[in-house]
């Protein structure tokens, strides 16, 4: 099966699996700085969201040809930058929120649940710049903290998630890009 990163193609057994393409695709145009930004498989266009097991345990060779493109990671990080920053300062207002409601003793673990997956696209998104130094981005990581917030969730402690959120998360989302 042929598979071709942005203008380099190579060929790859018809029986690999698609895990296997995709991964060598990404650490392909990892090598070179950059990060894979569209995706093609056959006829269809996939995105991160569409990469789940069911579909990467397929043998890549039936599925067609794949075609990939990537850019540089500091031009993603740089076109981005403003956009982060508008995403993280909504963040920020949706966790005063929740701040609030917690503090009162409402269970909004829904809301909770679907703040942290957002906040998960942009964690990703600001460890992918610390991973190029931009300067704007502060140095202590949000990772350990989110991870407490989580845990606090599991335990539905809801005191400890309000503070979490409040003094730890929250000025992180101010702070980074």
């Amino acid at each position: 099966m042929q598979v071709q990163l942005d203008e380099e193609v190579w060929e790859m057994a018809d029986t690999v699996k698609l895990e296997d393409v995709i991964a060598r695709v990404s650490d392909t145009a990892h090598a070179r700085g950059c990060l894979v930004t569209n995706l093609q498989v056959g006829s269809r266009a996939l995105t991160d969201r569409d990469l789940v097991p069911s579909v990467l345990s397929q043998v890549a060779g039936p599925l067609g040809k794949v075609i990939a493109t990537s850019q540089p990671i500091q031009s993603i990080v740089e076109s981005g930058a403003s956009s982060a920053q508008e995403y993280g300062r909504g963040l920020k207002v949706d966790a005063e929120k929740l701040v609030q409601a917690f503090r009162r003793g409402e269970k909004r673990f829904r809301q909770l649940d679907d703040w942290f997956g957002r906040l998960a696209d942009y964690v990703e998104w600001v460890e992918l710049a610390r991973s190029v130094e931009t300067a704007d981005v502060q140095s202590t990581s949000m990772v350990s903290w989110v991870h407490k917030v989580v845990a606090a969730r599991e335990r539905s402690d809801l005191v400890e998630i309000a503070d979490l959120l409040e003094f730890e998360v929250m000025p992180r989302l101010t702070n980074t890009p």
